[in-house]
């Protein structure tokens, strides 16, 4: 188990609408200040109020091509934690002279991530706004780790984390996505707005000095690999789509912000494993010279293309500063 001294993460729990220390009862959560009342059970802390990201019930049967996209979440879950981000933690916490280090998975989606986390000997938490999400996760180690909450309103007191992580997360916020036989999207009015709340929310979790990473697709690329009809589908889209974020709007988004920070943009070699799209003949046929481009890009001479057009997925870092 990781060496965390500090006290459960559910006494560190805060009241996200007024910030103020929570109670706990039998079964839930309560806020001395504002009188809110959240659900606590089996280990799972709940902060939505009913208002869920999607709509699900345990009843609720689910199609053979959502059990396939599930099949795929489980092991790029697995992947992109080994692969990617546990080797980049580690380094991170090696450079820390600190006793405590935690880690967030926001929008953790199934919670593997945080098993593998904890399991590797890294405090982790997540969250994650579904009820789907809230279902899977009885099946978890570490649900008493995991909250039922949103990103742009974490339950979560100010530099609780050293590390944050948000994958696939900042594409899905400000924007009305449909699936009626084919995948829309559309941006709302706030969507600026409501992207630079949820990364401003990030920075308040993150300790100075602390590092988020961000990653989704690129909203230069003019091809989607990951939001299709179908899983592994690919789709075309045009740059004022609204929906994907780019390199641009990312720089945008944290100028805009009071929050000391820096910003890099890192090639994705290794954290793509190309596993949904290589289910389709194009996927075969353009996964080798995707790998080579990934990897070129992680060479000095070249990471400039990682914040570019060229690249169909953006992989950010953001420090917070500690001035």
């Amino acid at each position: 188990m990781p060496d965390d001294p500090a006290p459960t993460f559910h006494e560190a729990y805060i009241c996200p609408s007024c910030h103020s220390k929570l109670a706990i009862g039998v079964g839930s959560l309560s806020c001395p200040l504002c009188g809110r009342r959240y659900p606590f059970d089996d280990g799972i802390a709940d902060f939505m109020r009913g208002s869920y990201y999607d709509s699900f019930t345990a009843e609720q049967e689910r199609s053979e091509e959502e059990l396939i996209g599930l099949d795929y979440e489980r092991s790029g879950a697995a992947a992109r934690i080994a692969d990617y981000y546990l080797p980049r933690i580690e380094e991170r916490r090696r450079a820390d002279p600190r006793e405590t280090f935690r880690v967030l998975d926001c929008g953790c989606g199934n919670g593997l991530s945080v098993d593998l986390l904890n399991e590797a000997g890294v405090a982790a938490w997540g969250n994650d706004p579904s009820s789907l999400r809230k279902w899977q996760w009885r099946e978890r180690k570490w649900k008493n780790r995991l909250a039922v909450a949103e990103g742009g309103s974490l339950p979560v007191a100010d530099r609780f984390f050293d590390v944050v992580l948000a994958s696939g997360v900042l594409e899905h916020i400000g924007v009305q996505e449909l699936r009626s036989g084919r995948y829309e999207v559309r941006p709302l009015q706030s969507r600026d707005a409501d992207r630079r709340r949820f990364i401003a929310e990030l920075l308040r979790v993150t300790a100075p000095g602390g590092t988020i990473w961000l990653d989704f697709p690129n909203g230069s690329f003019p091809i989607d690999f990951w939001h299709g009809d179908r899983p592994g589908a690919a789709r075309f889209h045009g740059r004022r789509e609204g929906f994907l974020p780019t390199a641009g709007e990312v720089r945008r988004l944290l100028r805009d912000l009071s929050i000391p920070t820096r910003v890099h943009f890192h090639s994705p070699h290794r954290r793509l494993q190309f596993r949904q799209v290589r289910s389709r003949w194009y996927g075969s046929v353009l996964h080798f010279p995707a790998r080579m481009l990934l990897r070129l890009m992680s060479l000095p001479p070249f990471r400039f293309v990682a914040a570019s057009p060229l690249n169909p997925f953006l992989l950010v870092e953001v420090r917070k500063l500690r001035s």
